[in-house]
């Protein structure tokens, strides 16, 4: 190849070269060539791993146009041609020659002598080739009346493995170049054996050092989108790390991925790792083939995986330690494992590959070995236990004990389903009754996290198959929660009698667990609440346990606390106390209970300690349900906090990890609360249709309300819906039925079950004071008890309501005082709207003033019925109507319509809209139709409407975007 154009060539652009990342390197070499032809002569060796890139650098040094005549010589050594005598000096010296015409180059030949042209001469025979002085110097001369003509590049790849003969010539020139405009390149690749080693090292000892770097990660993301035309972080994050940069590997890996049959448009991190090339094999085999025990060792190393040990390793590939420090050496200096101990693949890809090019049996057999080496060795039970999954089956007498060790360890880092297959695997192994039971119970308590109905199965065969009262007891524990959680209380209950009578007093603290647990079966359903209660008091004792279990009844306690509304600071201390030693079994009943408790308490320092200690549990456990369980304790901390929007979206998600974890909702009482609760704050939220549709859509009908525990919730919130749709004679009876029922399971505190502020409303409004002064004075007494602003803030103005006359306004002043002080920003909005409907009989300043006031709070809480409430006060007052804040629909539009209109008209998708709505995407479309009808525009036309023009924009269009981007 040669090129004596005189153009400057232009700059390579990125994107368009295919050395994407190599622009820097390129410009050095092509500087370098350029002061060469200045009479500045170069000798530069380019160096790094295998498949760095060398040889695509070469290639585009050598055809690039630079600017200044230049001759180009070029040159590959190769272990096939490496014993014919100067075959590297008559290849570049070809290309040197090529672009003269015959009489010069028979004149040149002339002058170099005639060992230049016995040396370059097709027709000579190559035993006369031979390494002199004589032949050296003619073919320097010939080199340098080349060089009085143009600039000469001559450029070796791979010298390590060129012929002697060659070498040694250029070794001997590059100490006569002085004064000649001549550049020499050499390249060699890391780890490979010189096939003249001393030539090679007098070029390499005086040259200047050009070594490539691995492709930083923009330049493997340009050659990624080149290839698949894909952008994804994800995705090039993936390509990076399993190639580490390196051009071959990633070339490769792409060509890999283009025929894998997984279109491009799929791919994902997942696939990248996973796969192996051929060809990369192919070319490991080749560079092995030198050495064998290299190949022998990588795949031990492969198939040991990375952190391999050094001894084991050997063990595995059958070398001697000298053998096998001897192949370690030579891998590492190939750059195919990492210079450094424990042992690792400098490139997971490479590793991948060298592991899928072993055949299947031999794998198999070898991951048998590796278990056994592994555990002779004492290595941790998971390193093992891979291993053993990887062998098909084994009979060892330790593997299954390695196999549940391992287990442990996964269900304790918080991957739950990990563990359960190597429980399965180890029910594979020969093992004694009692083993197999535990194993049993094992597997079903790990799988109660992703596949509840599994885990049930797995963990009646436990307790079916228990040798001893003591090991069905410990069943019976993760047996009776997990059936709660499917609604079989009956069955539930008959199980932990059952273990009760049979464990006796063999184990005190284990018996009081059991109690703990039986109590959840007879708490849940009315009728046999007083058994829980009684069975609840006997727990109250104390224990003999560790303190984890001291912990956990210090939890039970605190939710009773709350429950009955008294010892506010003890539910704040039991409740820290609990969580304290938690772990994943935290958020199986009646732990979790603690956590709504604490939100009641409005003691925001401890709530957010303790939910910040929630949440790293729960994520650590990657379990569904106990994300949504922490989902749930966030929405009802903003629900107290007068954050409506952002409840909604906390009880939603819950919702959403519900379902995902498989069960049926409506079997679930944790996962109905959650749906009642999000029901409850879409009543606030003034989207009443939508609470409606929730709990027919989540529950078992509008008039079924079985006799369970969350059932008494849904009357309360029914009632809530029923008010705000101004059916007070239906709000009436919901509430009073809740309120029968939360006395049996004593649900005295307001916090918990605002039932008779509710149903005082409700009297009140039918005129019948006297029943609703004397709910709201019990409300009021059992608030002071409890003791929180919200609480008793709440009370005082349901009291003033239902008294009336200057007393009940005297009573909702005082009310609001306590309101104004607590974070109920909602219930203080409410009071302030009551004040201001009294001040508006007297006059209109002093209530424009408190509508105002209640309008700004209900605003940022959410609450579109107040908002709208508060606005026709203003009205009334002869303040004007608010425009374009929460709940007005100018020119005809719906609520409904409005709100959904805003929302686009801020830049909220349909899909962000029917997101923070929870409605449908074709609901939010039928309604944007109709705002688009009404106020004859398109969406485009929608934010010079609403938003602008003296109507500021709405703040719930605001909170709907930053819904819809979160």
């Amino acid at each position: 190849m040669s090129h004596t154009g005189s153009r400057t060539a232009p700059e390579p652009r990125y994107g368009a070269s295919p050395l994407a990342g190599r622009e820097a390197e390129l410009r050095v070499l092509r500087d370098g060539v350029v002061a060469s032809a200045a009479g500045h002569p170069s000798l530069v060796h380019l160096t790094g791993e295998s498949g760095i890139g060398k040889t695509s650098l070469i290639q585009a040094l050598t055809g690039t146009r630079f600017g200044v005549p230049v001759l180009v010589g070029s040159a590959c050594g190769a272990p096939l041609e490496r014993d014919f005598s100067f075959g590297v000096v008559r290849r570049l010296f070809a290309d040197l020659l090529a672009r003269t015409d015959e009489p010069t180059r028979v004149a040149l030949l002339e002058l170099a002598g005639p060992p230049a042209r016995l040396v370059l001469d097709e027709a000579s025979p190559d035993i006369r080739r031979t390494s002199t002085y004589t032949t050296h110097h003619a073919l320097f001369r010939l080199i340098a009346k080349l060089a009085e003509r143009s600039a000469l590049l001559l450029a070796v790849d791979d010298a390590h493995a060129a012929d002697a003969p060659s070498m040694r010539f250029l070794a001997y020139a590059a100490h006569r170049l002085t004064g000649h405009p001549v550049t020499v390149l050499l390249s060699t690749t890391d780890g490979e054996r010189p096939y003249a080693e001393e030539p090679l090292l007098a070029l390499t000892g005086q040259a200047r050092e050009v070594r490539l770097a691995p492709l930083s990660g923009e330049a493997v993301a340009e050659v990624v989108h080149r290839s698949t035309g894909r952008e994804d972080t994800e995705v090039v994050a993936a390509c990076t790390e399993v190639t580490r940069g390196n051009p071959f590997l990633l070339t490769e890996l792409l060509r890999v991925l283009r025929h894998s049959g997984t279109p491009l448009d799929a791919l994902g991190a997942v696939e990248v790792r996973r796969l192996g090339s051929p060809a990369v094999a192919a070319r490991l085999r080749a560079r092995f083939r030198a050495c064998p025990d290299t190949e022998a060792l990588a795949h031990a190393v492969a198939v040991l995986g990375d952190g391999a040990e050094f001894d084991i390793a050997a063990d595995l590939a059958g070398l001697e330690p000298a053998r096998a420090a001897r192949a370690l050496d030579t891998l590492a200096a190939m750059s195919v494992v990492a210079n450094s101990h424990p042992l690792r693949f400098t490139h997971s890809f490479v590793r991948t590959t060298v592991l899928d090019s072993v055949p299947v049996g031999a794998r198999l057999t070898a991951h048998g070995r590796a278990a056994r080496l592994l555990h002779a060795a004492h290595a941790p039970s998971e390193q093992v236990a891979a291993h053993l999954l990887r062998s098909g089956s084994s009979t060892a007498p330790w593997a299954c004990e390695e196999l549940r060790g391992a287990a442990k360890l996964a269900a304790g880092r918080g991957a739950p389903d990990i563990a359960a297959t190597y429980l399965r695997h180890a029910l594979k192994q020969p093992s004694a009754p009692c083993e197999r039971s535990a194993m049993l119970c094992d597997l079903g308590t790990a799988e109660l996290s992703y596949a509840p109905h599994d885990g049930i199965r797995h963990l009646r065969t436990a307790l079916d198959t228990a040798t001893d009262a003591r090991q069905a007891a410990q069943a019976a524990l993760k047996l009776v929660p997990a059936l709660c959680m499917v609604s079989a209380h009956e069955e539930a209950s008959r199980i932990a009698d059952t273990a009760i009578a049979d464990l006796g007093d063999e184990d005190p603290d284990l018996a009081w667990r059991l109690e703990a647990t039986a109590m959840m079966p007879e708490f849940l359903r009315l009728p046999t609440v007083p058994t829980a209660l009684a069975r609840m008091e006997r727990m109250e004792r104390p224990v003999l346990g560790d303190l984890a279990l001291r912990r956990a009844q210090q939890g039970t306690v605190a939710t009773m606390a709350a429950w009955r509304g008294v010892e506010r600071e003890k539910v704040v201390r039991c409740t820290r106390e609990a969580i304290l030693s938690a772990d994943h079994n935290f958020f199986r009943p009646p732990s979790y209970y603690t956590l709504f408790a604490l939100a009641r308490t409005d003691a925001s320092a401890a709530i957010d300690e303790v939910f910040a200690v929630g949440d790293r549990i729960a994520e650590g456990s990657g379990w569904p349900r106990a994300m949504a369980i922490m989902a749930m304790a966030h929405g009802l901390k903003a629900v107290h906090e007068g954050d409506l929007h952002e409840a909604a979206r906390r009880f939603a998600a819950a919702l959403a990890s519900f379902e995902d974890y498989g069960l049926d909702i409506r079997g679930d009482h944790c996962a109905m609360t959650c749906a009642i609760w999000f029901a409850d704050v879409l009543v606030t939220l003034g989207r009443p249709d939508r609470a409606r549709a929730l709990l027919a859509h989540h529950l078992r009908g509008a008039d079924d309300v079985p006799e369970m525990l969350e059932y008494t919730a849904l009357l309360c919130t029914r009632g809530r819906l029923l008010l705000a749709e101004g059916d007070a004679r239906g709000a009436v009876d919901a509430l009073e039925e809740c309120g029968r029922r939360a006395a049996a399971w004593q649900m005295r505190n307001p916090a918990i079950l605002p039932w008779r502020s509710l149903a005082a409303a409700a009297h009140t409004e039918l005129g019948q004071r006297e029943r609703a002064r004397e709910l709201a004075e019990q409300d009021l007494a059992l608030a002071l008890t409890w003791g929180t602003d919200r609480v008793v803030g709440v009370a005082q103005h349901a009291l003033a309501m239902a008294l009336g006359g200057d007393e009940g306004r005297e009573l909702l002043t005082t009310a609001i005082t306590r309101l104004a002080a607590s974070p109920h920003r909602l219930g203080h909005a409410g009071a302030l709207l009551d004040l201001a409907a009294l001040q508006a009989e007297s006059g209109g300043d002093e209530a424009r003033a408190t509508v105002e006031e209640a309008i700004a709070l209900a605003s940022a809480c959410g609450a579109e019925p107040l908002v709208r409430r508060g606005e026709q006060l203003l009205a009334q007052v002869g303040g004007g109507r608010r425009r374009g804040r929460r709940g007005s629909a100018p020119l005809g539009l719906t609520p409904q319509e409005h709100q959904i209109a805003l929302a686009a008209a801020g830049g909220a998708t349909n899909r962000q809209i029917a997101q923070d709505l929870c409605v449908t995407v074709r609901n939010v479309e039928f309604h944007l139709s109709s705002a688009y009808r009404k106020l004859g525009v398109k969406r485009q036309g929608l934010g010079p409407l609403l938003l602008t023009g003296g109507a500021p924009e709405s703040p719930d269009a605001q909170q709907l975007v930053g819904a819809g981007s979160r």
